[in-house]
């Protein structure tokens, strides 16, 4: 049987990270991922640029972070995360006192931040543009406790259930009802190495999921991930059951293997609203499995490090794959096109592992270490 070794997942890891700067702990290791290192030193800077590099968690929660705190930074990052939205983050810090400023492009990096220790202990935060908006407002809230009125429905509301999950553990009391979420005032506790458990990555146990299921792998040992872990794309286990991937939680990790598939006739109709990060890999694998689909709730993939919608219409098209996008769902009817051109990952490393399940050849797969730094030991 292989044995998989997986990052730490990167969303437990900022998320503990900002608990550790704002109580003064022990900051968590990075865990195999860039964007866990990026997160981890943008956290740690005294003055001046905060270099997000390509991650939009870093992003927000830097500018959260900053913005509750005394002096001045700028926070920057790549081309690529200059074209992605911060505006939800950078108007909730206003209103609860500190000084942001655009650099450029309203809504964008970078952005000059005068902080403000005595912060506000309520705000109104527009809740569409990420979820990660109101995580960075949840975790720096216990400083003087927070009351969180969210504007409009709150996208991948899965990833604020980690973070409330994660802050309880943490010892803070926090309270989701309808609209309103209240963080109570207090102290992390717990965040020393032995402490809180960080997570082997589900995200990135994705793509082994994704390989079994098309039968580039057979019976897999994904190391250290464990079941009910709170990560939103711990669906996996659901969906790719559905493909003839079989799970069982083991005391060493998560065994994966093909089992025989119930029939493959009917379209597969998948909400992922709560596992966007899911779509690339399980785009792919229903292609090359030949399985119509229609998947929807995915309006946020275009925000992503691409326009990941857009590109999975038009690198799947390269591969013989005509899918259908409006900007909330894709779906594929079986039709095919013809074979043309070298896939294009697009800097993406959700699209490039996703490209590689479905059988492409990459030129560019430097993209993948922003989440998943040891993948070429295993593949």
């Amino acid at each position: 049987m292989k044995r998989v070794d997986l990052p730490l997942s990167k969303s437990v890891v900022a998320r503990v990270a900002v608990m550790a700067a704002i109580s003064g702990g022990v900051m968590p290791e990075s865990g195999g991922s860039e964007d866990g290192e990026v997160v981890v030193k943008a956290l740690t800077v005294t003055d001046g640029v905060v270099n997000v590099r390509s991650s939009g968690t870093a992003a927000r929660f830097a500018i959260a972070y900053y913005g509750s705190r005394e002096g001045v930074r700028v926070v920057d990052g790549s081309e690529q995360l200059r074209q992605r939205p911060v505006g939800a983050i950078v108007d909730a810090m206003r209103r609860l006192g500190a000084k942001i400023e655009y650099m450029g492009e309203s809504g964008r990096l970078p952005v000059r931040i005068e902080g403000c220790s005595e912060i506000g202990t309520e705000v109104e935060a527009d809740a569409q543009e990420s979820s990660q908006t109101i995580s960075a407002l949840m975790l720096i809230g216990v400083r003087k406790g927070l009351r969180i009125r969210l504007r409009g429905d709150a996208v991948s509301s899965t990833y604020i259930d980690l973070t409330r999950m994660l802050m309880e553990k943490a010892g803070v009391e926090v309270r989701l009802k309808d609209d309103v979420i209240d963080v109570a005032k207090g102290v992390y506790l717990n965040l020393n190495p032995n402490g809180l458990q960080i997570d082997r990555d589900w995200s990135s146990a994705v793509f082994w999921y994704g390989m079994v299921a098309v039968g580039e792998e057979k019976e897999l040992l994904l190391k250290g991930l464990r079941m009910n872990s709170g990560q939103p794309d711990e669906r996996a286990v659901e969906l790719f059951a559905r493909l003839g991937v079989e799970s069982k939680e083991t005391p060493e990790g998560v065994m994966i293997q093909p089992f025989d598939k119930l029939g493959t006739s009917s379209v597969v109709n998948e909400d992922c609203k709560g596992c966007p990060d899911i779509v690339p890999v399980l785009v792919a694998t229903l292609c090359r499995l030949e399985r119509r689909f229609n998947i929807t709730g995915i309006k946020t993939l275009e925000r992503k490090e691409s326009r990941r919608g857009s590109v999975l219409v038009r690198e799947m098209g390269k591969l013989g794959y005509r899918l259908g996008f409006d900007g909330e769902n894709i779906w594929w009817n079986g039709e095919k096109c013809a074979i043309c051109g070298v896939a294009d990952a697009a800097d993406d490393h959700r699209i490039a592992m996703a490209l590689l399940v479905a059988g492409a050849k990459l030129t560019d797969t430097e993209c993948i270490n922003k989440s998943y730094k040891e993948i070429w030991k295993n593949v």
